[in-house]
């Protein structure tokens, strides 16, 4: 049996934010800590840029925030567009002490992280691309390019199609119709105050807007890709860019220059997370559809959270099991908000009655988009909007 309280030598398969924040806390607590990256440098990730005002709190609580996010600009709320163009300005309520988000640029904010973990002496092997996992008493061997690494502990943070959950049967990846299309727009307009916006479209689809900068939005569509059987990206993009009024006021029309990126199979289970001397963080231990959460915040949420068991109890499957229930008890809340909102915006009718009840409300709008930007959990934060 591991016990903390001896030094461990730890292997991380990621180097994304969630890999990066076990390493520092790990690296911080005194253990030889390994960070295995199958890339040769850190690039932006294909994502919302967004951290909610529950990730700023917790980035206080760890006194990392200006550390890594000084540069950063901040996000007070998120407008509601409707498929019928009705639009309800929503600020973010109150945290303990936040009620602010931030709009993230993620290479910059995941090299900060790093660095982060390696000037806390984590070792990072780049251009490393893992082939094989293999436990044999308490030593996990794993199988790389050019090298066999052997940890005590193996933390797996290589997101949602992770390579180790796959490999050892751990993750059942979830295929849906749905994608999601993503890119980065210059807008025409500025609305001047600093405001995400989620515009739910026809049909069941959604698009997200992050002013990443005074310039630049984070712009991305969720949408059934049987439309990629008849329509190209960039013709999905503007079409629904022109049939709404808010956007093409926004936006031009995207061109064949504009790079699209296009991200599928966007849910995926893991039914093990914790044992055995292996934990899973981040998407790897688990993504669902986008919409009610952000990864960013859901990979340093978890991250922390493994690092407080392992500070806590006195050894590794203790730790470990308290990290799992942790994650299960957060997992099934996101489900539950998920199946929600899919169910929603599916059905015109609900859509009108939900917009007729937030905009009686700016108090019901700021608890709608709390339970989405994970101030809230979703029992609290219906209570709150029934009672508003």
């Amino acid at each position: 049996m591991l016990r903390l309280n001896q030094k461990l030598k730890i292997g991380i398969i990621g180097a994304g934010p969630a890999g990066s924040m076990i390493a520092y806390r790990l690296a911080k607590a005194g253990h030889e800590v390994h960070i295995l990256e199958r890339k040769s440098s850190v690039e932006r990730k294909v994502c919302g840029e967004y951290l909610c005002p529950k990730g700023v709190e917790l980035l206080q609580d760890l006194n990392l925030l200006e550390k890594l996010c000084h540069k950063f600009s901040p996000l007070f709320g998120m407008v509601l567009v409707s498929p019928m163009g009705e639009i309800i300005p929503s600020y973010f309520p109150q945290t303990l002490r936040e009620e602010k988000g931030l709009s993230l640029h993620r290479k910059i904010f995941d090299e900060n992280l790093l660095q982060l973990a390696l000037d806390s002496g984590a070792v990072l092997h780049y251009k490393t691309v893992t082939n094989a996992f293999q436990k044999t008493d308490e030593t996990w061997s794993v199988v790389a390019s050019e090298e066999i690494f052997e940890f005590n502990f193996l933390i797996a943070a290589d997101g949602r199609q992770s390579k180790i959950g796959n490999h050892l049967g751990h993750v059942d990846n979830i295929y849906t119709t749905r994608i999601a299309l993503h890119c980065f727009l210059p807008r025409k307009i500025s609305r001047g105050q600093r405001l995400g916006e989620m515009h739910i479209l026809p049909h069941g689809a959604y698009c997200g807007l992050d002013p990443v900068s005074d310039d630049e939005v984070n712009f991305s569509i969720v949408c059934d890709s049987l439309r990629l059987k008849t329509e190209r990206p960039k013709d999905i993009i503007n079409q629904e860019i022109k049939n709404s009024k808010r956007l093409s006021e926004m936006f031009d029309p995207v061109t064949d220059e504009t790079d699209i990126k296009i991200v599928s199979s966007l849910k995926n289970k893991n039914h093990f997370i914790a044992g055995d001397n292996l934990a899973y963080v981040g998407d790897a231990a688990g993504f669902i559809d986008p919409l009610t959460g952000e990864g960013i915040y859901n990979a340093i949420q978890s991250s922390t959270i493994l690092a407080d068991c392992l500070e806590n109890y006195p050894d590794v499957p203790q730790a470990l099991a308290a990290y799992k229930k942790r994650k299960k008890q957060l997992s099934f809340q996101k489900n539950i908000l998920n199946h929600f909102f899919q169910f929603l915006i599916r059905r015109s009718f609900l859509i009108k009655l939900t917009v007729k009840f937030l905009k009686k409300s700016p108090e019901r709008a700021s608890n709608f988009i709390g339970i989405i930007g994970n101030i809230h959990d979703p029992v609290t934060g219906f209570i709150k909007m029934l009672k508003a």
